[in-house]
């Protein structure tokens, strides 16, 4: 579609019209005699389906790129409400239950009856409570981002005074974190009550919808069919046992590097004594580089990137007023292209998140020219991050373009991130496993876990001067894997590993990988987990042996790099 972004049009979603025509789509449905009737009726749901998420989805955007707007915040509170309040049960059970159906499913894969059982059970009850959980986590969103952090007699943002956590003089990263922890624990009660609300919602949610608790009703609720907590459990026990010690030896090995008497969490994200790789400019610098790296892959992958720009579809110019410590790439509508946002703060994360969330968009895009329902489009969530932790390791040959003389730091840091995260990602899963099994812990009590957790999945780091302000919460108050996206962080982990095979495969054969890649892109959503990464040779992460199996791999190249 010929477009642009800042010329897109926002007229507020009638869901009083929307209910109706649910209602009439429901009675087509019970009363389709053919195939054809009912896959019109299921057309139709799809298209209603993606008209509101397109609405939802640009006021979430707008709001993101400014929280101080309250238009766009009030915008998105209102289509949040009235999207969860909406009931779709009896029109997909009409779907489901007419004589027809299975001539769909012989369309579409049986996947289509996953996605349909999978509204009915996660969103047939307690609509109410879904829209007060929607309405915490923006306001959570939204008090994070207009956090005002005193340091040196400035004013700053979050994103602003990111860049200081890996400064070169220690000084000045214990300056910082201690900053903005005050900051943060000055909201304690607010953010901290915001937690325990949360979780009391979710609960009841889950509870609402006939599952024993919250733990089970997300993993039905990101299409994780066939395994779960067992395998999961099973999943992180093999992160302790085979990733932790290569994390450990790579703490040591950078608490040598920077001449450390020992390594504490303000260090942990210093890799060289004069500093981490900077990038080579901001967002202009970023984009060129981005679209010759595009250019050289394939000349699909550059018209993309080409439209991607033409359509203003990226937006991740700084700005003290938006959404800081994350990226996103999101969905507008079928046949438009994949908005990617990210707030740069001149350090080698901006790189890192501005080729993830192409990744997201790459593999969007692609998926919709390859399908023909918008919900088959986005991958189930264990999977959904393979193309854009694939696409960061992609980049490697391209550094150069992205930062200049600080191409191999980045290279070498980069990678050793990628096991920490894995780590980090993994310690928040634990942590939410264990909130939602002890629900009605206090704050207190929930951080109290934390910290534990924490102890042993960094067995050799230590909070240093910033012992007592995480004791009072100070690092879980920020923690936005725990308030706004529980059980959800586990899928990047799982994808991490995927996305090591992949780049394996890419630096013996550029050509092979990149063929495998757009293989497992293409498939969307419209297989299941285990059938999608077989599209492109892979394996399950939680798979007996993966996880030892991988590491391998990273292990050898640690040595080589």
């Amino acid at each position: 579609m010929n477009y642009k972004f800042s010329e897109l049009k926002y007229n507020p979603t009638d869901y009083e019209a929307l209910k109706k025509e649910i209602v009439e789509l429901t009675e087509k449905a019970e009363e389709a005699s053919s195939s054809i009737e009912l896959d019109d009726v299921l057309r139709a749901y799809d298209a209603a389906l993606s008209d509101v998420g397109y609405n939802y989805t640009l006021t979430y955007i707008h709001s993101s790129l400014d929280s101080s707007d309250s238009f766009w915040q009030e915008a998105l509170q209102k289509e949040s409400e009235g999207n969860a309040m909406l009931d779709t049960t009896p029109l997909l059970r009409a779907i489901l239950d007419n004589k027809c159906y299975p001539s769909l499913v012989e369309k579409y894969g049986p996947v289509l009856t996953d996605k349909l059982q999978k509204s009915i059970s996660t969103e047939s009850k307690a609509q109410k409570e879904r829209a007060e959980e929607d309405s915490l986590v923006s306001a959570y969103q939204r008090e994070k981002a207009m956090t005002r952090i005193s340091y040196e007699g400035k004013e700053m943002s979050e994103g602003q005074i990111s860049p200081l956590f890996t400064d070169p003089d220690r000084n000045v990263r214990v300056k910082a974190r201690k900053a903005v922890a005050k900051a943060f624990l000055d909201k304690k009660d607010t953010l901290g009550g915001m937690l325990e609300k949360m979780v009391a919602l979710r609960d009841k949610i889950a509870k609402e919808n006939g599952f024993s608790n919250y733990l089970e009703y997300m993993d039905i609720n990101y299409s994780r069919l066939g395994y779960g907590e067992k395998e999961m459990d099973a999943f992180v026990r093999d992160i302790k046992k085979y990733v932790v010690p290569v994390l450990s030896d790579i703490t040591e090995e950078t608490k040598n590097r920077l001449g450390l008497k020992e390594m504490t969490s303000i260090d942990l994200g210093l890799m060289f004594t004069d500093g981490n790789a900077k990038p080579a400019g901001g967002a202009a610098v970023l984009t060129d580089a981005a679209l010759k790296m595009y250019r050289d892959m394939t000349p699909e992958m550059a018209d993309f990137f080409n439209g991607m720009i033409e359509t203003e579809s990226i937006n991740v110019d700084a700005s003290p007023n938006k959404v800081s410590g994350m990226g996103y790439c999101t969905d507008l509508k079928k046949e438009m292209y994949p908005f990617v946002f990210g707030n740069l703060d001149g350090t080698d994360w901006d790189v890192a998140v501005f080729t993830h969330e192409v990744g997201h968009a790459w593999q969007s895009y692609i998926a919709d020219k390859h399908l023909d329902l918008v919900m088959l489009r986005e991958m189930p969530l264990d999977a959904v991050e393979i193309p854009s932790k694939t696409m960061e390791l992609f980049s490697y040959p391209y550094a150069e373009g992205f930062f200049g003389k600080d191409a191999d730091k980045f290279r070498f840091s980069h990678f050793r991130e990628a096991v920490k995260s894995m780590v980090a990602y993994t310690s928040v899963h634990e942590l939410n496993t264990w909130i939602y099994t002890h629900v009605g812990a206090s704050f207190d009590e929930i951080n109290e876990k934390w910290m534990e957790i924490q102890s042993e999945y960094y067995p050799n780091v230590s909070d240093g001067e910033m012992e007592e302000d995480n004791k009072k919460g100070a690092g879980l108050l920020r923690n936005m894997g725990v308030f706004m996206f529980p059980r959800y962080l586990i899928s990047y982990v799982f994808s991490e590993l995927c996305a090591i095979d992949l780049f394996m495969e890419y630096r013996r054969d550029k050509n092979k990988a990149l063929e495998s890649y757009n293989a497992l892109c293409s498939v969307g959503g419209s297989k299941s987990y285990p059938e999608i990464l077989a599209s492109a040779g892979l394996e399950p992460s939680y798979k007996e042996g993966r996880v030892k199996e991988v590491m391998e791999k990273v292990k050898e190249y640690l040595k080589e790099n």
